[in-house]
Parts: C-alpha cells; structure tokens; sequence
C-alpha cells in the first residue's frame, strides 16, 4: 500500500524566514532614537544593520552548531605516558566558538564602549551590539562582558594612584603589566587579544565572597626569568586556593579576589606565564582546570573548578578593599546581563513572528497564525514586556555613559542629555548605583518567560532543539537563557543589594536623584495631554516607595517587590517620554498597557470593540509590519 506524498512545506505555504535582526526590533530602534543624537544615530546605524544581518547568516549558524556539538573538554591527567609530571590538563574548546570569539572583536562588542569618537553614547551603541549579538554567539557573549568588566577595572585602576603596598621601584613594572592587559583586552587580534576571567564564587561562600578562601601572599619579584606574555615580571604576590565557578577557563586573564592579611582583596593575574624569556616556553600561571561543569544550558561555554597555586597577580586598588574595586566590574557585568536578556528575547520574538506569518490551517484555507485574535493578543503582551526591558537597559546604558565614574564631563552633545531624559553625571551616577541591580534582576527574569511564550507560539516545534534549522531553535535560546538571572547575582541577592543601597549610606542620595528624575518626567503639568492618568500612577507609585520602611531588615524581606516597583516606574517614565516624542499611536498604546498592567491604571480601550482592540493586538505583536494589508483576523 503506498503512502500518501506528503508536502515538504508541510504546515507552511513557504518556507519562515527571519528578517534583518535590526530591521525586525521596533524596541532598540525607537530606544536608540532617544538616547541617541540624530548624527550619532545616522553614523551607527548602517554598523547596527549590517550587524543584525550577519548574526542570521549560515556561516554563523554554523559556527553555533559547531561549538554546540563540539563542547569544552580537558586533555590530559597532568601526567605524561611516560609518568613524567606536565604542565596541567588542556582545555580543549571547538572551532566554532574560537570563531564566535573572532567575530565578537571584529564587530566591536567591547571596542565599541571605549571609542572615544561616540563620547558618553559609546555605552548605548554597545548595548544595541550586545542586544543584535548575543543571541547568536553560542554564548561567547560571557567572556566578551567580563572582558568588558576587565577592562574598565584596569582602566579605573591605572587612572589612580597605585597602593602604597609597592615601593617606587616596582610601580613602572606594575604599571606595564596593566598596560600590557589592557592593549590585549582591546586588541581587535583574535590571537593576540584577550578575553578575562572573573573568579570570586567559592565552595564555602557561593555569592557571599566573605567565605572566599584564596590567599594571597606577598612574595616580591624575585629573580626568577619567568614573565607575563608581554615580557613584564610577574606579579609580586603569590596566589593559592580553589574557584568553584570559573567562566571562560579559556581566558588570557582574570580578576579574582583573595584574601590578605588586610582583608579582602582583588587581584589581576594572567593566567600564562612565560618561562624562559623571549621565544620562551608558555605554561599556566599557577592555574590548573580540575573538571568543567556540566550545566542545562551555555554547553559551549567553558565554565569550570580551578585550583590555584602560586598564581602569581598584582593587587588592584587597596589591600582589604577588593570588594569596593570589584564592585565596578559587576556595574559592567551585570548590564551585559541585562542587554543580553533583550536580545535574546528579540531573537525569540522574531522567530515567532516568522513561524505565525506563514503557519498555515487545513481547517482555514487562506488562514495563518498572525491573523488568529487570541495569539495576537498573547504575544503583544511579551511585546510590550519587550519594549519597556529595552528601553531600561538603554537607559542603563546611558547612565553608565555619562556616570562620573566613566570619565564623561559635563556638557555632552547627548540627545539625551540636552533632552533631559539622562541627568548630568552626578545623578547618573546615584541612579546607575541604585538601577544596576534592578535592571539585571528585572530584565533577565522577564527574558525567561517571554521566550517561554515565544516556544509555546510554535507549538512543539518550538520544544524541539532544531540541530537542522538552528536559526529557529528557540530550546538553545531558552536553556541557555535560565542562565542570566542567575549569573552575576540571582533575584534574591540583587533585591537584597538594592534595599542596601536605599537604606545605607548612599541611599538618600540615590533616592534623592531619582525622585528629581521621577519629579522631572511625572510631575503635575510635565509633558503633553494624553498620559496624565499614567502619570498620576507614576507619582502614586513612587509615593508608595517612598513610604517603604526605613528599618533595612524589615524592607529586605520585600525586596523583590522593591526591584519590581522600580522597575515598573522607570519604565513607565520612560514608555510614556518615548511615545510623546512623535504621537506614534502605537507607541501610546504600549505605554497605556504597560501602565495599566503595572499600577492598575483603568485599561486603556475598555470601551472598545474587542475587533478594535485585535487590530492593536496585531500591530504591537507585528511592530516591524506595517499595517497595510495586514491588520485581518481568521474566521474562526
């Protein structure tokens, strides 16, 4: 008996395709628009369009599979055949996340934060690269954000004067070796360059890093003619202990804090040294890879045990202050973090509005998923939820910017700035201080769900893994995205860092800046008509914060509602200033949903005639669209 010919389209007329990643995202354009000056914007965005073009190509799909299907694996027991004692156990790690790394650097992931041309908006055109990027780099987007993280440590810490701890005669040294660092953490070389490694979590202490363990001792320079990569003597303290969780073990070096007779403290240290001088012999710097981590998701990424003895690093900062000087690295961190849980949505949103533009009904001839109400209006929910994350990070980004402790001065050409949507350095600082940790907290939890929505929009092809069409493999986005609230801090403990700083020494100060922020943008009379009931909630909300208990331990035991209130606040300050900049009646519409979801503002279009309302539900869900032509329902 034979079998009935079956179509290779199957439920497809054609074949989905996702459209430029750039083009496709609604959300990082208009919150480009305005943290941008109208030049800056026009500079960049021929950069970002060809950006969001090549994270969808073949070849660098192929690359993602690659390094999937080849994870990280160790060579080697320390021993020869012979018995005879070797270096340590070789990292091994596939072609296509060496490849990932390449391009990171050649499309400027972290280059771009430091490029003087763009001024305090280097920050947010790096966030839209992050955001187009990451979701296609296999997650070599990690090392990339902790070389970020080195980076502007190093820089912070060559920009002061150095510890009293060295004597004259090593400072040159010193300085030359963070030199050295930093020209390879910059560097666009994929051989040469460096990504860091950020190594603080332990066994005894997890994320609390007063349980650390490593020690590290000062031993001198010695005479030994052993060196860093560049030439430079190694560093004059001798570092030993164990890091339970080490990111990117393929790192060329690494922050980690250890412990000193004076308390706490951050060190760098390469993790190879030169033996031999020029042309010498490259080993570990006392650094040896136990076992890697078998994890849920982020398989191609090197995550693993690490045992140092007699690693040796210079001291970042003051001795017993290593969390203070750590504590700028995790600002850069864990906006990586939040950029990333964007763009990983983005991605998902774009494959779902690929599948439901040609998903096809036996049933309905002449039907497809994006005209069927109920998932419209499901997915113009993750929409809005997209958008207001967007704009956060953006945000964040900016203020990281124009913050004090990036170096920007008074007096930007920032669109922003002149617009007065970021305030001048001081209280960009204040607020980047306290929003840090609500942005990573908020966002990369929103991620996680939206792309549970955006799986369940295809149905169980979006549970498969999809090893054949990997531009649509929504399981690798979402097992690998569980990772971001986690990472760097999980919601408990940034909504516990959050209530520290309002209710600790810096707090009035921040809370100072945002209600002038909040004042500015919500006040009574600010803006145009329109948005004076979401306004009302706004200053309602804020009131409410306002209120929250003075006592630190009776606010920490509400601490996720603290994040989520912030949050919801800026975000509807910023939805609203983004709508009444060019009436976009769309725009409007997200800014009154998200208000009316948040503070329980009456829904907007509650009058309306539910086929009204579909019709909104289409273009907030199908942004990149247009309406023409397309704003129709199936007949159910």
């Amino acid at each position: 008996m034979s079998t009935p010919a079956s179509s290779t389209a199957g439920f497809f007329q054609t074949p989905p395709q996702i459209a430029n990643q750039f083009q496709e995202d609604q959300a990082l354009q208009r919150s480009l628009s305005l943290f941008l000056a109208p030049s800056t914007g026009s500079r960049i965005t021929p950069d970002l369009t060809r950006l969001g073009g090549l994270v969808l190509t073949d070849q660098i799909h192929e690359y993602i599979t690659d390094a999937e299907s080849n994870p990280p694996r160790l060579r080697g027991n320390g021993y020869t055949m012979w018995g005879a004692s070797q270096d340590a156990n070789t990292l091994q790690t596939a072609a296509g996340w060496k490849a990932l790394l390449r391009t990171a650097r050649e499309v400027g992931i972290v280059s771009t934060a430091y490029d003087n041309t763009l001024g305090p908006e280097a920050r947010v055109v790096q966030a839209a690269k992050v955001n187009l990027w990451c979701a296609s780099s296999a997650m070599t987007a990690c090392p990339s954000g902790m070389q970020d993280g080195g980076t502007s440590i190093i820089l912070s810490d060559l920009a002061r004067a150095p510890s009293a701890r060295y004597p004259e005669s090593m400072r040159p040294l010193r300085k030359a070796a963070l030199e050295g660092a930093l020209a390879r953490l910059m560097s666009p070389d994929p051989i040469w360059g460096w990504t860091s490694g950020q190594w603080m979590t332990e066994r005894r202490g997890g994320s609390d890093v007063r349980g650390t363990e490593t020690v590290a001792t000062w031993v001198g320079l010695g005479d030994s003619d052993e060196t860093d990569p560049n030439g430079v003597p190694l560093g004059p303290y001798s570092i030993s202990g164990f890091k339970w969780f080490a990111s990117a073990t393929d790192c060329g070096c690494a922050i980690l804090l250890a412990y000193t007779p004076a308390g706490l403290s951050c060190f760098y240290a390469p993790t190879r040294r030169l033996r031999g001088g020029e042309g010498g012999t490259e080993v570990m710097n006392g650094l040896k890879i136990v076992r890697l981590k078998q994890k849920l998701g982020t398989r191609a990424l090197p995550s693993a045990e690490i045992e140092l003895s007699d690693m040796r690093g210079w001291l970042l900062g003051d001795e017993g202050r290593g969390v203070a000087v750590i504590a700028k690295l995790l600002n850069v961190t864990r906006f990586h973090n939040a950029a990333r849980s964007n763009g990983y949505l983005a991605r998902g949103l774009g494959v779902a509005r690929a599948f439901a533009r040609v998903r096809t009904f036996p049933s309905r001839p002449g039907s497809v998923l994006k005209q069927i109400p109920l998932f419209c209006h499901s997915l113009s929910k993750v929409v809005v939820r997209h958008r207001a994350d967007t704009f956060f990070t953006m945000f964040l980004a900016a203020l990281l910017g124009v913050g004090t402790e990036a170096g920007a001065g008074v007096g930007s050409t920032s669109v922003a700035i002149s617009t007065g949507v970021i305030p001048g350095p001081d209280d960009a600082t204040l607020l980047l201080r306290l929003l840090t940790s609500v942005a990573k907290a908020y966002n990369t939890k929103h991620c996680v769900i939206g792309l549970q929505e955006c799986m369940e929009a295809l149905g169980g092809v979006g549970y498969l893994e999809n090893e054949e069409t990997p531009q649509f493999n929504l399981a690798r986005l979402f097992r690998d995205a569980n990772v971001m609230p986690i990472w760097e801090g999980t919601s408990d403990v940034l909504a516990t860092d959050t209530v520290k700083v309002l209710r600790g020494r810096v707090g009035p100060e921040c809370t100072a800046a945002l209600d002038r922020w909040v004042g500015v943008h919500a006040g009574v009379g600010r803006g145009k008509e329109g948005f004076e009931a979401e306004r009302a909630a706004i200053r309602t909300a804020w009131s409410n914060a306002l209120a929250w208990p003075t006592d630190k331990e009776e606010l920490l035991h509400r601490a996720r509602e603290v994040v989520e209130s912030i949050g919801d606040i800026v975000c509807a300050v910023l939805l609203i200033l983004d709508a009444e900049r060019d009436g976009d009646d769309v725009a409007a519409e997200i800014a009154r949903r998200f208000a009316a979801h948040a503070f329980g503002v009456a829904p907007p279009r509650a009058q309306a005639a539910w086929e009204d309302t579909h019709r909104m539900d289409q273009r907030i869900a199908f942004e990149a669209d247009g309406d023409a032509g397309r704003l129709e329902r199936a007949r159910l």
